[in-house]
């Protein structure tokens, strides 16, 4: 086999044996132009056909792994394991010092492979999907200024943000730059914090809002939820998804849990 770069003539095939990877079929085709042009889009050929893919992300000396798909008649070969510990070992020669991937926590076989190499389980992260809709609620939410307090509720929560399904390190400079790109927003009552959110747009998907929910009570969360409904509805998305690390939300009958994702860390 041989272990190379994506090439643009790969695509036909690879989505070929992609388009079934879950029930409502798979994302590559979506995101495969992105990933061929950032680089580190790995494919595992035998005579020359793509048997395997998977990409790496780097940045902020973290590689971010994704996109691990194997031929349906390839599995079970070690095809995965050679992808990751390829990924990791360019990863390792630019400095990066961690590794990170997401498994949904069903996926079982892909959970003993991450463990297999030694990758642990950092946080279980849950994915909700809110539909935009006009609200008439009046809301106290706002974006957040270089509030200190912001800062230290934010760090004391979560040491990673979500940035188009890839979980990001958080520090006290990328939290004031999100400040100062208007991300950042939080909901207060009586002058007290209640709930503090990220919000991106997708990279990959048209029209997709991403939200890292990264504290609240019920109140904040509620009114987040709202705001966030307005918001996607006025700057004419069509889609909201959350990513957090909290269980228990209002109820809320736009909003809808997907999956619950383990957040898996390996030091290089």
């Amino acid at each position: 086999m041989e272990l190379r770069e994506a090439k643009s003539s790969d695509k036909t095939l690879v989505l070929e044996f992609c388009k079934n990877t879950f029930s409502w079929g798979d994302y590559i085709s979506d995101v495969w132009d992105n990933w061929s042009l950032e680089k580190n889009l790995l494919v595992l050929t035998e005579n020359k056909i793509p048997v395997a893919i998977s990409h790496g992300s780097i940045s902020d000396k973290q590689v971010w792994i994704e996109g691990i798909r194997v031929h349906e008649n390839y599995r079970r070969k070690g095809l995965a394991s050679h992808l990751v510990l390829e990924l990791e070992s360019i990863a390792k020669k630019k400095n990066c010092k961690v590794s990170k991937m997401l498994i949904a926590e069903n996926n079982k076989h892909s959970l003993r492979l991450a463990n297999s190499l030694n990758y642990h389980i950092e946080d279980n992260w849950n994915f909700y999907s809110l539909t935009p809709k006009k609200i008439n609620f009046k809301t106290n939410v706002k974006k957040a200024t270089n509030n200190q307090s912001v800062i230290v509720l934010i760090l004391s929560n979560t040491s990673s943000y979500v940035r188009s399904w890839r979980w990001l390190p958080l520090s006290k400079t990328t939290i004031n730059n999100l400040i100062n790109e208007n991300k950042i927003f939080y909901s207060e009552q009586d002058g007290i914090i209640n709930a503090v959110a990220i919000l991106l747009p997708s990279e990959h998907f048209e029209k997709t809002l991403m939200i890292t929910l990264i504290s609240g009570n019920e109140d904040g969360i509620n009114n987040i939820i709202k705001y966030f409904q307005n918001f996607a509805l006025e700057s004419d998305n069509e889609r909201i998804q959350i990513l957090t690390k909290i269980n228990n939300f209002p109820k809320n009958n736009n909003l809808e849990k997907k999956y619950t994702f383990c957040l898996l860390e390996k030091q290089l």
